[in-house]
């Protein structure tokens, strides 16, 4: 959610943005700036494919993937992870494009107006996080961009805070 300014102000006011956190969510151990970043090109692609305005939707959820999920998520293994599912509402891409999105430097913009490496980057923090990324995308239909990050094992605990020390009475 504190991302909310700096996709506004990316998005302009054509977009409407819409975050939902899910209830008890999950803490997933990524870098924050990394994972800003992606976010914010997935927000750029959406608002290039919304030209005309639409919704982003960014949810994040709890997501357990089991054995029989190898399909939906082929890169995941089986385990608890973090889902951050950002979708957009624009023209969407045919499954042939889908397909090669995450590829480096494949884009459906025209010559000067990206580098194709957004996406890219996009699944390369992902795996590298130990997680994936998914595309789901249909003409008409918009685009939806799934990250899964696993579940942290715990939390990180913060510096300890300082504790007065305690002189015996009478001194």
């Amino acid at each position: 959610t504190g991302m909310r300014d700096l996709l506004a102000r990316t998005l302009r006011e054509i977009v409407e943005i819409d975050i939902s956190i899910g209830p008890d969510l999950w803490t997933a151990q990524v870098d924050r700036g990394q994972l800003e970043h992606a976010l914010l090109n997935l927000a750029i692609n959406a608002r290039d494919a919304m030209g005309s305005g639409g919704v982003l939707s960014v949810r994040c959820s709890n997501r357990r993937i089991g054995e029989d999920d190898a399909g939906r998520y082929p890169d995941a293994v089986p385990g608890d992870y973090v889902a951050v599912e950002v979708r957009d509402t624009g023209y969407g891409m045919a499954h042939d494009v889908a397909e090669r999105a995450f590829e480096p430097f494949f884009t459906t913009k025209e010559v000067g107006e990206g580098s194709g490496l957004g996406l890219s980057m996009v699944y390369g923090f992902a795996r590298q996080s130990g997680g994936c990324a998914v595309i789901a995308s249909a003409p008409g239909a918009g685009t939806t961009v799934t990250l899964l990050l696993p579940r942290a094992a715990r939390i990180e605990a913060g510096p300890a805070e300082p504790v007065a020390e305690e002189s015996p009475a009478g001194q």
